[in-house]
């Protein structure tokens, strides 16, 4: 990746540490499915009012793109994190990032590395801290919730730079058509109370949401989508590594949150096991340079 290409990526993974800030007090109004659904119809409308071109990806491979990038991992990682602390939540979402190289060996569209596993360990260890102490832990369902929903949205990643015959904004424009009335199905199936939340929404509310559709995934996935579709999985998807730091800092500045020791334990391990399987960390360097 270009330097152009990493402040990019720095930029809207930045972008998706605060969406997820604010997207825990926007919650309080709006159910999480919902908040999806009109966060990627808004992207689907401004696409299509400013964006010409024809779309060469099918809708076959756009709905099934949708379907694990979009619908089906917001739907379960934005209910898990309706059940987490916003800091706590992001960190166990660090997880989907070697999920999403594992897909990646598993449909063979980048080569096998099997050193890169004992660092996944170490990031799994890194959960079950997390989730495993005794002390404010956070409810298993949620966890599990969340590291499914990784599991969906590495697959999903995937199949962007497998099945994407377009640059960023155009295949975005038909695949957010197809998230947004997936989500639509979502939250009608499994919510309740959305004409109530839409009519009775604060100022405050609906800036939130706003920042979350045009900002959180309107920009953000236009330059993401582009990015998976002209570089490898493993070179883009472990700048969700700083994920953390921007939810963190943003959680504890703006939601007054106060993370105990086990999250930061944890979310230490996943953050060294994501780098070890990125290669930004790389163990016995010293020692294979000496000789």
């Amino acid at each position: 990746m270009g330097p152009r290409d990493i402040a990019l990526a720095a930029f809207v993974v930045s972008m998706w540490g605060l969406g997820f800030t604010v997207l825990k007090p926007t919650m309080e109004q709006f159910p999480p499915i919902l908040i999806m659904a009109i966060s990627f119809a808004v992207t689907a409308l401004a696409l299509i009012a400013f964006e010409r071109r024809r779309p060469v990806t099918s809708h076959l491979s756009a709905a099934l793109i949708a379907l694990f990038a979009v619908s089906g991992q917001a739907a379960l990682i934005f209910s898990a994190l309706s059940g987490l602390e916003a800091s706590t939540g992001v960190i166990i979402a660090q997880f989907q990032v070697p999920l999403s190289v594992l897909w990646a060996w598993a449909l063979r569209t980048e080569p096998f590395a099997p050193a890169k596993l004992g660092a996944f360990v170490v990031a799994l260890v890194g959960v079950v801290i997390i989730a495993g102490l005794p002390a404010e832990r956070p409810a298993p369902f949620y966890v599990a919730l969340m590291i499914v929903g990784g599991a969906v949205w590495g697959l999903g990643q995937v199949l962007i730079a497998k099945l994407g015959r377009d640059d960023g904004a155009v295949l975005l424009k038909r695949v957010a058509l197809h998230g947004a009335a997936q989500l639509v199905v979502f939250t009608l199936i499994f919510e309740t109370g959305q004409w109530t939340a839409l009519t009775t929404a604060s100022p405050a509310a609906w800036a939130g949401l706003a920042f979350i559709a045009l900002v959180a995934f309107a920009l953000a996935y236009v330059i993401w989508f582009d990015l998976m579709r002209r570089n490898p999985v493993s070179q883009v998807t472990p700048f969700i590594m700083l994920m953390p730091a921007v939810s963190v800092v943003a959680s504890i500045v703006f939601l007054g949150e106060r993370p105990g020791w086990p999250v930061f334990a944890g979310g230490a391990l996943i953050l060294f096991g994501l780098a070890l399987s990125s290669g930004i960390v790389r163990l016995g360097s010293r020692k294979s340079s000496a000789v």
